[in-house]
């Protein structure tokens, strides 16, 4: 293992120990205080957080707003981040009484097609939690991950994703998984809001074109299976609210590369709403608008 990779993983089992035991409001607090030391201390990738930031509101709107944005994003990840490494330690939560839930009708309906449904999210709130809620309502679900850098991380991960009862599949090799799933007439599970680079159709997303992944709209197209889009936002410490949204149906018109354009562009509208609502929940710190749209913005690469 190298030496980053043993630190990092030091690190999280530290956090995993230190934070086992605490209330929620405590570790609520431990996690306000983390997302300050990197927004005020390291500054990790806060500069890509200002740009962001300023190129959804404008340079001319209200900089201490955007600022106090960008401080409540470290904190909702300082959170999150806490969170999980309990989970991770064996603290195996009561979604229960964590979770208040709507919409589920949405995905009971969707299933009824015998199709499968297509799950779709993004990087928004602890949307670790969100998989296995689905689990939680008794949905077999599969979900789709990119293996990790630190491949001790990765596992600590993974096993923590099986014990709430999601299935994993790694990301390089999902497209098979994903369609004995919907054969199965199960649930899976995507996340849909990181740049695709080239090979990626260009939709706009928050007032700019910017490449997307085709998969869930290529596979909805495939199987006949709705997406339905999902979201969890935090309501207080450990405390979430998951919504279901109304299923976006895969009616192909026998023009596959429109068809997919106008899928993704369906819930990727729905991911955007939910960001300027809860803007302090979304992944800023990513790279989304990395790759430069083509002049045909409808183009499918």
């Amino acid at each position: 293992m190298r030496l980053s990779h043993l630190a990092e993983y030091a690190g999280l089992r530290l956090l995993m120990s230190l934070t086992r035991r605490l209330s929620p409001v405590r570790a609520t607090r431990v996690g306000d205080i983390l997302g300050d030391l990197v927004f005020h201390v390291t500054g990790i990738r806060k500069k890509m957080v200002m740009e962001h930031l300023v190129r959804i509101y404008g340079e001319t709107g209200d900089g201490d707003r955007r600022q106090a944005t960008a401080r409540s994003v470290y904190r909702q990840l300082g959170r999150t981040a806490v969170e999980h490494a309990r989970l991770l330690a064996g603290r195996t939560p009561d979604l229960r009484d964590q979770l208040a839930i709507s919409g589920e009708e949405h995905v009971a309906r969707a299933r009824q097609g015998g199709r499968g449904v297509i799950l779709v999210t993004g990087h928004f709130g602890y949307w670790e939690l969100l998989g296995a809620t689905v689990a939680f309502l008794g949905y077999p679900i599969t979900v789709v991950a990119k293996k990790l850098h630190n491949p001790a991380v990765d596992r600590l991960v993974h096993e923590g994703r099986e014990r709430l009862g999601m299935a994993v599949t790694p990301m390089d090799s999902a497209p098979p998984a994903i369609f004995r799933a919907l054969r199965r007439n199960e649930c899976v599970g995507l996340l849909a809001d990181q740049d695709a680079g080239a090979s990626g159709v260009f939709v706009e997303f928050l007032g700019s074109g910017a490449s997307t992944y085709q998969g869930p709209a290529l596979f909805a197209l495939r199987t006949g299976a709705p997406i339905v889009p999902c979201f969890i936002i935090r309501s207080g410490p450990e405390r979430h609210r998951v919504c279901f949204e109304t299923p976006i149906e895969a009616i192909s018109t026998g023009d596959e590369p429109a068809d997919i354009v106008r899928i993704t562009q369906a819930y990727t509208d729905v991911l955007a709403r939910y960001i300027l609502d809860y803007p302090d929940h979304w992944f800023w710190v990513h790279r989304r608008w990395k790759t430069p749209a083509p002049a045909d913005s409808n183009h499918v690469q």
